[in-house]
């Protein structure tokens, strides 16, 4: 501590020092007697060293407190400006930390409960894969169901875990959507001929968009639209100019849960009642499509049906509040 005293007050002791010198120089040149020089020195050093102690002392309860804060945030008033000033900026940084802190401990806790109903969700198909196993019964139809049903899973967990590290490869293009929605449909054949689900196709679009993104986000909704509607039912997907239009007749959403619907783990009523879910799907395709500029309008009744609306929120003309 005294080689930073020392280091701190520096300018003060050569400053004394040269004036020290200066006042002999002239002493010299004068020849005035030495013997005031002398007295006025040992008065000056008197007075410099009684300084010194002073600000030693003080520098030594400067030191002690930067190295220990106070945990109540006290500082006595005899510090000096700097030093509350760097008190301060510490104070501050160690607030910042300490809610950055917490924040990731919450993402942390969140992302452990999240995987940890993630795995609970993918064991049903696992579950019924090796039952049909067991049983020596492997239809295909079902085999490829569940295959198709842990996909969708693992694409999920995984763009969620891509979110989180704050990555992306979004790559705009004009694009024809119905080549991308015949895909999905394709993909999700063999869940449509399992619940005997007839699906229409109507129109094309053309959007400035990404098309591995638009297809994840339109896959979730196509996903809910399946998994919801009613064995023998029907599903439209209307393309029209610079909008996507899903419509279902299935089981419908509460309205109380409408606010609520893209929230992150939010999975409602009918998550716990008809599927367990995760609540990642639809929170991560609100993330997707307000990257891809793209605003969704959800119309429900219970027992009815739902309609989700996709549009560019540039130029948005519908009455309906989007999403």
């Amino acid at each position: 501590m005294i080689g930073k005293f020392l280091k701190e007050y520096m300018a003060w002791l050569l400053l004394y020092v040269a004036l020290a010198c200066l006042f002999l120089t002239t002493f010299w040149l004068y020849r005035l007697p030495m013997a005031y020089f002398a007295n006025a020195l040992i008065f000056a050093l008197t007075l410099f060293v009684f300084f010194a102690l002073g600000a030693l002392m003080r520098f030594r309860k400067e030191w002690y407190s930067l190295r220990h804060p106070n945990p109540n945030n006290e500082r006595p008033s005899s510090f000096s400006p700097l030093v509350t000033a760097a008190q301060e900026a510490l104070q501050l940084e160690r607030q910042k930390n300490q809610e950055q802190t917490e924040t990731l401990l919450q993402e942390l806790n969140q992302l452990k409960s999240l995987i940890k109903m993630w795995g609970h969700q993918i064991k049903v198909p696992l579950a019924s894969l090796d039952l049909l196993v067991q049983t020596e019964k492997l239809n295909p139809q079902q085999v490829a169901s569940q295959v198709q049903t842990i996909d969708h899973y693992l694409t999920i967990l995984l763009t969620y875990l891509k979110f989180q590290d704050k990555t992306d490869d979004f790559r705009f293009e004009r694009l024809h959507v119905r080549p991308i929605v015949s895909q999905i449909i394709k993909d999700y054949r063999v869940q449509c001929l399992t619940k005997d689900l007839s699906v229409h196709i109507e129109g094309d679009c053309i959007l400035n968009s990404d098309a591995k993104w638009l297809s994840f986000a339109l896959s979730q909704f196509i996903d809910n639209a399946i998994k919801y509607s009613k064995r023998g039912g029907k599903i439209t997907i209307s393309l029209y100019e610079k909008g996507i239009r899903i419509k279902d007749h299935g089981i419908g959403i509460l309205a109380e849960d409408l606010p609520r619907l893209f929230d992150e783990g939010f999975t409602g009523f009918n998550g716990h009642k008809y599927h367990k879910s995760t609540g990642l799907g639809l929170f991560m395709a609100k993330k997707v499509l307000d990257d891809l500029e793209l605003a969704i309008t959800v119309e429900s009744e219970v027992e009815q049906g739902t309609t989700v609306t996709l549009s560019p929120k540039r130029g948005i003309q519908d009455e309906k509040r989007p999403f």
